[in-house]
């Protein structure tokens, strides 16, 4: 927090104390309260949008501690991004912040010891007579001053560090959807990389199906050593072409049989319908069987040896065993063998 209090300060000399409170508020709570009505809160951000002048000094996220960024909304380069996927970012991180009193109070005890040190300008005594006053009326969110207002003129909202990381892929969806009426997006990468994560990231922010190659492993019928031999064999691609490319490129609801590998059984029919946003993720999901649908492939890597702790901690020994010896080889055979991270159009990790 003393980081994130003293970069502000050099960024924006003119803050007030209140404007630091109003950070170290957004730190923890993020905007403050949950969103319960989406649509109106993107009638908001459109009325703010509609004629902002774009200042070229702004980066488009700002951090600000507790993987939270301020979003700019007239940072240059915002106009590719829809403001339905900003609004997006923006409810997904309210209704998913959750602090507590006790951590903000911790960090204004932070912002109160750097005043008295001197890295903060601001009188310890008036910041403590502001502190217990606002301490008194519950520890409500903070407007920005207007010293702050007319110097800065801030546009923004606040998100989570997951929308920074990853704003090419939500860029690149928006710009294909400008285009088509539906996109497909592959995520493919190593074991533990975040494959899952990133697609139900990206899920949650557009109206989108999400499918597993984990479903699609192969049966004990099809283990033949000929077939795990295969480079990409490791997962039943004829099958995933026909009930998953097949039933998305047919244009109509469609059902599919996921495959447990615990139970060793299929699971029961789950029914999609056609949505915009399509996600394949897992690896193999770029398999040459597979790959001629996609409109956006994303590569996940990871260091072997974050690899190998994140494995275990998942899936404990026994199975460490296994992915180490035995499908994180296959698996890394697959990503050479056939250039799936050089045929990638983003590539994150190592």
């Amino acid at each position: 927090m003393r980081r994130v209090l003293l970069t502000h300060h050099t960024r924006y000399p003119l803050m007030a104390a209140q404007d630091m409170v109003k950070l170290i508020y957004q730190s923890e709570f993020g905007g403050g309260h949950l969103i319960t009505d989406e649509a109106k809160s993107l009638r908001r951000l459109e009325a703010e949008c509609r004629g902002l002048p774009m200042d070229g000094g702004k980066e488009t996220f700002e951090d600000i501690g507790n993987e939270l960024n301020r979003f700019h909304l007239n940072a240059p380069g915002i106009e590719d991004i829809a403001l339905t996927t900003v609004n997006r970012f923006f409810v997904n991180t309210a209704n998913g912040n959750a602090g507590t009193v006790q951590d903000f109070a911790e960090k204004l005890a932070v912002l109160r010891q750097c005043c008295a040190d001197g890295t903060l300008p601001y009188p310890v005594d008036e910041l403590d007579a502001y502190l217990s006053a606002y301490k008194e009326r519950g520890y409500p969110p903070v407007h920005h001053s207007q010293s702050y207002r007319d110097a800065y003129h801030p546009a923004y909202r606040v998100v989570d560090g997951s929308y920074r990381d990853f704003f090419e892929v939500f860029r690149r969806i928006d710009a294909l959807l400008r285009q088509k009426d539906r996109v497909y997006v592959a995520i493919d990468g190593n074991s533990c990389a975040g494959k899952s994560t990133l697609a139900s990231l990206v899920g949650d922010v557009y109206e989108s199906n999400v499918f597993h190659t984990d479903d699609y492993f192969l049966t004990p019928a099809l283990r033949t050593p000929d077939r795990l031999r295969e480079v990409g064999g490791n997962v039943d691609y004829v099958r995933f072409r026909i009930e998953i490319i097949g039933g998305l490129e047919s244009g109509v609801a469609f059902s599919y049989r996921p495959y447990n590998c615990r139970t060793q059984e299929q699971a029961e029919p789950v029914r999609v319908t056609q949505k915009p946003v399509n996600i394949i993720e897992g690896s193999y999901s770029m398999h040459p069987a597979l790959v001629d649908l996609y409109d956006l492939k994303v590569f996940l890597s990871i260091d072997a040896g974050e690899q190998s702790r994140r494995i275990l901690a998942r899936n404990g020994a026994a199975m460490h065993k296994r992915f180490m010896t035995e499908w994180v080889p296959m698996e890394n055979r697959y990503f050479a063998g056939m250039g799936i991270r050089e045929k990638s159009d983003l590539v994150y990790g190592v």
